[in-house]
Protein backbone atom coordinates (compact mmCIF):
# COMPACT_ATOMS: atom_id res chain seq x y z
CA UNK A 1 0.00 0.00 0.00
CA UNK A 2 2.75 2.38 0.64
CA UNK A 3 4.34 1.78 -2.72
CA UNK A 4 1.25 2.64 -4.18
CA UNK A 5 1.01 5.95 -2.61
CA UNK A 6 5.20 6.68 -3.30
CA UNK A 7 4.75 5.97 -6.76
CA UNK A 8 1.20 8.46 -6.72
CA UNK A 9 3.61 10.96 -4.44
CA UNK A 10 6.28 10.61 -7.24
CA UNK A 11 4.27 11.78 -10.58
CA UNK A 12 2.41 14.29 -8.28
CA UNK A 13 6.09 16.22 -8.00
CA UNK A 14 7.18 15.27 -11.58
CA UNK A 15 4.28 17.09 -12.49
CA UNK A 16 4.36 19.75 -10.24
CA UNK A 17 8.39 20.57 -11.51
CA UNK A 18 7.01 20.59 -15.11
CA UNK A 19 4.22 22.58 -15.05
CA UNK A 20 4.85 24.63 -18.55
CA UNK A 21 5.62 21.35 -20.10
CA UNK A 22 2.74 21.07 -22.68
CA UNK A 23 1.33 24.62 -21.62
CA UNK A 24 0.42 27.69 -23.65
CA UNK A 25 2.91 29.57 -21.47
CA UNK A 26 6.76 28.39 -21.05
CA UNK A 27 8.98 29.83 -19.01
CA UNK A 28 13.08 30.02 -20.61
CA UNK A 29 16.12 30.83 -18.61
CA UNK A 30 19.39 31.94 -20.02
CA UNK A 31 23.29 31.66 -18.88
CA UNK A 32 22.32 35.13 -16.31
CA UNK A 33 19.43 33.08 -14.39
CA UNK A 34 17.15 35.22 -16.08
CA UNK A 35 13.97 34.13 -17.66
CA UNK A 36 11.04 35.05 -19.77
CA UNK A 37 7.63 33.48 -20.11
CA UNK A 38 6.67 32.71 -23.85
CA UNK A 39 3.56 32.67 -24.70
CA UNK A 40 1.97 29.90 -27.34
CA UNK A 41 -0.09 30.86 -30.39
CA UNK A 42 0.16 29.30 -34.00
CA UNK A 43 0.27 30.86 -37.95
CA UNK A 44 -1.72 29.70 -40.51
CA UNK A 45 0.68 29.30 -43.55
CA UNK A 46 -1.54 28.04 -46.39
CA UNK A 47 -3.16 25.72 -44.86
CA UNK A 48 -0.01 24.27 -42.54
CA UNK A 49 -0.04 24.91 -38.78
CA UNK A 50 2.97 26.75 -37.53
CA UNK A 51 3.73 26.80 -33.84
CA UNK A 52 5.76 29.42 -32.16
CA UNK A 53 6.45 31.31 -29.39
CA UNK A 54 6.53 34.44 -28.42
CA UNK A 55 7.82 37.20 -25.76
CA UNK A 56 8.33 41.09 -25.75
CA UNK A 57 7.14 44.14 -27.28
CA UNK A 58 9.17 46.13 -30.58
CA UNK A 59 10.65 45.06 -33.65
CA UNK A 60 9.92 41.50 -34.82
CA UNK A 61 12.56 39.05 -34.90
CA UNK A 62 11.84 35.26 -35.84
CA UNK A 63 14.34 32.85 -34.66
CA UNK A 64 14.47 29.85 -36.76
CA UNK A 65 16.08 26.51 -35.09
CA UNK A 66 18.09 23.89 -36.27
CA UNK A 67 17.15 19.94 -37.28
CA UNK A 68 17.96 19.01 -34.05
CA UNK A 69 17.86 21.93 -31.19
CA UNK A 70 14.33 22.74 -31.21
CA UNK A 71 12.71 26.31 -30.74
CA UNK A 72 13.93 26.52 -26.75
CA UNK A 73 16.95 26.01 -27.80
CA UNK A 74 17.12 30.29 -28.90
CA UNK A 75 16.20 30.57 -25.04
CA UNK A 76 19.52 32.33 -24.27
CA UNK A 77 19.17 35.08 -26.83
CA UNK A 78 15.07 34.92 -26.46
CA UNK A 79 15.34 36.10 -22.97
CA UNK A 80 18.05 38.90 -24.26
CA UNK A 81 16.39 40.31 -26.93
CA UNK A 82 12.95 39.99 -25.29
CA UNK A 83 13.52 43.08 -23.72
CA UNK A 84 13.79 45.13 -26.78
CA UNK A 85 11.98 43.00 -29.55
CA UNK A 86 9.14 40.85 -30.10
CA UNK A 87 10.92 37.61 -30.14
CA UNK A 88 9.37 34.95 -32.36
CA UNK A 89 11.00 31.52 -31.99
CA UNK A 90 9.03 28.86 -34.60
CA UNK A 91 8.89 25.49 -34.76
CA UNK A 92 9.65 24.94 -38.72
CA UNK A 93 7.10 22.30 -40.44
CA UNK A 94 6.70 18.45 -39.61
CA UNK A 95 8.72 19.22 -35.68
CA UNK A 96 7.33 19.85 -32.22
CA UNK A 97 3.99 20.91 -32.35
CA UNK A 98 3.73 22.29 -36.09
CA UNK A 99 1.98 20.24 -38.65
CA UNK A 100 3.55 17.69 -40.15
CA UNK A 101 2.88 16.88 -44.06
CA UNK A 102 4.11 14.74 -46.04
CA UNK A 103 5.56 14.92 -49.13
CA UNK A 104 9.60 15.67 -49.80
CA UNK A 105 7.74 18.78 -52.01
CA UNK A 106 6.36 20.06 -48.34
CA UNK A 107 9.92 20.65 -47.09
CA UNK A 108 11.59 23.40 -49.62
CA UNK A 109 13.44 26.29 -49.08
CA UNK A 110 10.33 27.97 -50.59
CA UNK A 111 7.56 26.11 -48.61
CA UNK A 112 9.75 27.41 -45.76
CA UNK A 113 10.00 30.93 -46.39
CA UNK A 114 6.39 31.33 -46.98
CA UNK A 115 6.36 29.70 -43.39
CA UNK A 116 8.19 33.01 -41.96
CA UNK A 117 6.19 34.98 -44.20
CA UNK A 118 3.14 33.54 -42.34
CA UNK A 119 4.38 34.56 -39.37
CA UNK A 120 5.23 37.97 -39.98
CA UNK A 121 1.93 38.62 -41.80
CA UNK A 122 0.32 36.90 -38.51
CA UNK A 123 2.00 39.68 -36.65
CA UNK A 124 0.83 42.19 -38.77
CA UNK A 125 4.39 43.63 -39.83
CA UNK A 126 5.77 44.33 -43.05
CA UNK A 127 9.17 42.66 -42.43
CA UNK A 128 11.06 41.76 -39.79
CA UNK A 129 14.89 40.33 -38.59
CA UNK A 130 15.55 37.22 -39.36
CA UNK A 131 17.86 34.90 -37.29
CA UNK A 132 18.92 31.15 -37.82
CA UNK A 133 21.11 28.36 -36.70
CA UNK A 134 21.70 25.02 -39.12
CA UNK A 135 19.06 24.38 -40.89
CA UNK A 136 17.07 27.21 -39.72
CA UNK A 137 20.55 29.27 -40.58
CA UNK A 138 20.03 28.09 -44.77
CA UNK A 139 16.19 29.12 -44.59
CA UNK A 140 17.01 32.39 -42.93
CA UNK A 141 19.70 32.81 -45.64
CA UNK A 142 16.42 31.72 -48.27
CA UNK A 143 14.08 33.99 -46.87
CA UNK A 144 16.17 36.96 -47.02
CA UNK A 145 17.34 36.32 -50.44
CA UNK A 146 13.47 35.80 -52.09
CA UNK A 147 11.66 38.06 -49.53
CA UNK A 148 13.97 40.92 -49.75
CA UNK A 149 11.39 43.83 -49.16
CA UNK A 150 10.24 41.38 -45.79
CA UNK A 151 13.79 41.34 -44.20
CA UNK A 152 14.74 44.08 -41.97
CA UNK A 153 17.96 42.25 -41.08
CA UNK A 154 19.54 38.88 -41.10
CA UNK A 155 21.28 37.02 -38.49
CA UNK A 156 23.14 33.89 -39.85
CA UNK A 157 24.47 31.99 -36.60
CA UNK A 158 27.00 29.16 -37.72
CA UNK A 159 24.99 28.38 -41.15
CA UNK A 160 27.26 29.43 -44.30
CA UNK A 161 26.04 30.85 -47.36
CA UNK A 162 24.78 27.86 -49.32
CA UNK A 163 26.27 29.50 -52.88
CA UNK A 164 30.06 28.52 -50.51
CA UNK A 165 29.16 25.21 -49.32
CA UNK A 166 28.18 24.28 -52.94
CA UNK A 167 31.47 25.01 -54.40
CA UNK A 168 33.39 23.58 -51.76
CA UNK A 169 31.47 20.24 -51.97
CA UNK A 170 32.77 20.22 -55.79
CA UNK A 171 36.44 19.53 -55.03
CA UNK A 172 36.85 19.86 -51.00
CA UNK A 173 37.75 16.41 -50.01
CA UNK A 174 37.31 18.11 -45.92
CA UNK A 175 34.31 19.07 -46.72
CA UNK A 176 32.68 16.18 -48.27
CA UNK A 177 34.06 14.10 -45.62
CA UNK A 178 31.84 16.57 -43.40
CA UNK A 179 28.88 16.19 -44.97
CA UNK A 180 28.71 12.22 -45.24
CA UNK A 181 25.56 12.36 -42.16
CA UNK A 182 23.41 14.94 -45.11
CA UNK A 183 24.35 12.16 -47.65
CA UNK A 184 23.16 9.68 -45.56
CA UNK A 185 20.36 11.39 -45.02
CA UNK A 186 19.57 11.45 -48.81
CA UNK A 187 20.56 8.02 -49.82
CA UNK A 188 19.77 5.75 -46.67
CA UNK A 189 16.50 4.22 -47.00
CA UNK A 190 16.21 4.02 -43.45
CA UNK A 191 17.50 7.04 -42.54
CA UNK A 192 14.41 8.75 -41.19
CA UNK A 193 13.90 5.76 -38.70
CA UNK A 194 16.68 5.62 -37.68
CA UNK A 195 17.32 9.15 -37.25
CA UNK A 196 13.75 9.19 -35.08
CA UNK A 197 15.63 6.55 -33.17
CA UNK A 198 18.51 8.37 -32.39
CA UNK A 199 16.86 11.57 -31.35
CA UNK A 200 14.48 9.69 -29.30
CA UNK A 201 17.12 8.07 -27.21
CA UNK A 202 19.65 11.00 -27.30
CA UNK A 203 20.53 12.04 -23.18
CA UNK A 204 19.49 15.31 -21.76
CA UNK A 205 22.23 18.01 -23.19
CA UNK A 206 24.43 19.23 -20.93
CA UNK A 207 23.80 21.85 -18.75
CA UNK A 208 19.82 21.05 -19.44
CA UNK A 209 17.83 22.09 -16.26
CA UNK A 210 14.86 19.16 -15.25
CA UNK A 211 12.60 21.17 -16.94
CA UNK A 212 14.29 21.68 -20.55
CA UNK A 213 15.34 18.51 -20.32
CA UNK A 214 11.41 17.45 -20.06
CA UNK A 215 10.74 19.63 -22.91
CA UNK A 216 13.33 18.81 -25.03
CA UNK A 217 12.18 15.29 -24.54
CA UNK A 218 8.67 15.64 -26.04
CA UNK A 219 9.93 17.85 -28.91
CA UNK A 220 11.77 14.76 -29.54
CA UNK A 221 8.66 12.20 -29.46
CA UNK A 222 6.57 14.51 -31.61
CA UNK A 223 9.38 15.21 -34.24
CA UNK A 224 8.38 13.48 -37.83
CA UNK A 225 11.59 12.00 -38.88
CA UNK A 226 10.47 12.05 -42.30
CA UNK A 227 10.58 15.92 -42.52
CA UNK A 228 14.27 15.86 -41.45
CA UNK A 229 14.76 13.54 -44.35
CA UNK A 230 12.28 15.92 -47.00
CA UNK A 231 14.45 18.21 -46.20
CA UNK A 232 17.76 17.12 -47.11
CA UNK A 233 16.46 15.27 -50.23
CA UNK A 234 14.27 18.66 -51.12
CA UNK A 235 17.55 21.56 -50.99
CA UNK A 236 20.78 19.73 -50.08
CA UNK A 237 22.93 19.25 -53.13
CA UNK A 238 22.99 15.69 -54.29
CA UNK A 239 25.76 13.81 -56.03
CA UNK A 240 27.83 14.30 -58.05
CA UNK A 241 28.78 17.78 -57.74
CA UNK A 242 29.58 19.94 -60.05
CA UNK A 243 28.83 23.81 -60.94
CA UNK A 244 25.59 22.58 -62.18
CA UNK A 245 24.65 21.15 -59.19
CA UNK A 246 21.55 22.42 -57.65
CA UNK A 247 21.16 23.10 -53.72
CA UNK A 248 18.70 25.28 -51.55
CA UNK A 249 16.89 26.20 -54.78
CA UNK A 250 19.91 27.30 -57.02
CA UNK A 251 23.07 26.59 -58.87
CA UNK A 252 26.33 28.53 -58.45
CA UNK A 253 26.36 32.11 -59.19
CA UNK A 254 22.33 32.57 -59.40
CA UNK A 255 21.77 32.79 -55.51
CA UNK A 256 19.93 36.53 -55.54
CA UNK A 257 22.33 38.54 -53.35
CA UNK A 258 21.19 39.31 -49.84
CA UNK A 259 20.10 43.07 -49.37
CA UNK A 260 19.48 43.48 -46.01
CA UNK A 261 22.14 43.85 -43.76
CA UNK A 262 24.26 40.85 -42.40
CA UNK A 263 25.70 39.93 -39.55
CA UNK A 264 27.24 36.01 -39.79
CA UNK A 265 28.74 34.42 -36.39
CA UNK A 266 30.96 31.26 -37.26
CA UNK A 267 32.82 29.00 -34.59
CA UNK A 268 35.89 28.35 -36.35
CA UNK A 269 35.70 24.24 -35.11
CA UNK A 270 32.63 23.68 -36.48
CA UNK A 271 31.97 20.36 -37.80
CA UNK A 272 29.62 20.68 -40.55
CA UNK A 273 31.26 23.64 -42.65
CA UNK A 274 34.35 23.81 -42.81
CA UNK A 275 36.32 27.63 -43.06
CA UNK A 276 37.04 27.48 -46.83
CA UNK A 277 33.06 27.66 -47.22
CA UNK A 278 33.65 31.77 -46.17
CA UNK A 279 35.61 32.72 -49.03
CA UNK A 280 34.08 34.89 -51.38
CA UNK A 281 30.99 35.30 -48.71
CA UNK A 282 30.69 39.46 -49.56
CA UNK A 283 30.10 38.42 -53.19
CA UNK A 284 26.41 37.51 -51.89
CA UNK A 285 25.49 40.12 -49.43
CA UNK A 286 24.71 43.41 -51.22
CA UNK A 287 24.02 45.22 -47.82
CA UNK A 288 26.58 45.52 -45.05
CA UNK A 289 28.51 42.18 -43.77
CA UNK A 290 29.62 41.93 -40.39
CA UNK A 291 31.66 38.57 -39.55
CA UNK A 292 32.53 37.52 -36.53
CA UNK A 293 34.84 34.34 -36.03
CA UNK A 294 35.06 32.72 -33.29
CA UNK A 295 38.13 30.52 -32.20
CA UNK A 296 37.32 27.67 -30.29
CA UNK A 297 33.89 27.04 -30.95
CA UNK A 298 31.43 25.02 -32.99
CA UNK A 299 28.74 24.35 -34.97
CA UNK A 300 26.14 25.92 -32.30
CA UNK A 301 27.29 29.14 -30.61
CA UNK A 302 24.16 30.18 -29.52
CA UNK A 303 24.59 27.44 -26.82
CA UNK A 304 27.72 27.29 -26.91
CA UNK A 305 28.57 30.98 -25.75
CA UNK A 306 25.80 32.90 -25.30
CA UNK A 307 27.58 35.14 -23.22
CA UNK A 308 29.39 35.98 -26.36
CA UNK A 309 26.47 35.54 -28.93
CA UNK A 310 23.46 37.04 -27.50
CA UNK A 311 25.87 40.60 -26.63
CA UNK A 312 27.02 40.40 -29.76
CA UNK A 313 23.61 40.21 -31.58
CA UNK A 314 21.75 42.88 -29.86
CA UNK A 315 24.91 45.35 -30.38
CA UNK A 316 24.39 45.01 -33.96
CA UNK A 317 20.86 44.87 -33.92
CA UNK A 318 21.34 48.69 -32.30
CA UNK A 319 23.90 49.94 -34.92
CA UNK A 320 23.01 53.08 -36.52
Amino acid sequence: MRTGWLSLACVVVFLGLVPAVGAAQVPVTDWRGESVTMEEGAADSDGVRIVYHTAGEGPLVVFVHSITGPWFDWRHQLVGLSAHYRVVAMSTRGTDRSDKPEGVENYTMAKISSDIAAIIDHFGEERAIIVGQDSGGFYAWHFAMTHPERTARLVSVGTIHPDGLIRELISNTEQQQASMFQRGMQENPNAAEEFGARMRSRPPSPGDTFELAALRRLAYERLYPESIVNFYKANWPPRPFTMETEGFGFRIGEFPPVQAPTLLIYGRDSGPFKPETLDGIWRWVDGPLTLRILPGVGHGPHTQVPEIVTPAILAWLQEE
